[in-house]
């Protein structure tokens, strides 16, 4: 009986603790975030979300001072103040460059985001 207890927990604790999830948190809706920096090592933003914020932090994840780093937003495309509508989500792995994994200017989350409309 107890190895049978301790296979079934083996396994429930495997599951629930051993293997890393592919669904990563995504918000479907756009959110107000403002352009508050730039990493110049990899030539990215840094965004707050000033209407958002709690539920960023619920959806994302915290951020150190609620600032995120992006993934995917070029510098050359905005300016510092600058305010988009953005999709975003927790970046993954694969897709955070060399220059954040080696070289991190911050320690802000990094996010990727999957759609942006400029603020007029």
């Amino acid at each position: 009986m107890k190895i049978i207890f301790l296979i079934f927990a083996s396994v429930i604790f495997f599951f629930a603790f051993g293997c890393k999830s592919d669904n990563y948190a995504t918000l479907n809706n756009y959110v107000v975030a403002e352009i508050v920096n730039f990493d110049l090592n990899c030539s990215t933003c840094i965004l707050k979300f000033p209407n958002d914020a709690l539920t960023i932090k619920h959806e994302i994840g915290a951020s150190r001072d609620n600032y995120y780093q992006t993934v995917n937003l070029n510098k050359d495309t905005f300016k510092i103040g600058q305010k988009v509508l953005v999709k975003l989500r927790i970046a993954e792995e694969n897709e955070l460059m060399a220059c954040i994994t080696l070289y991190p200017s911050y320690d802000y989350s990094n996010i990727f985001i999957t759609d942006f409309k400029h603020v007029e």
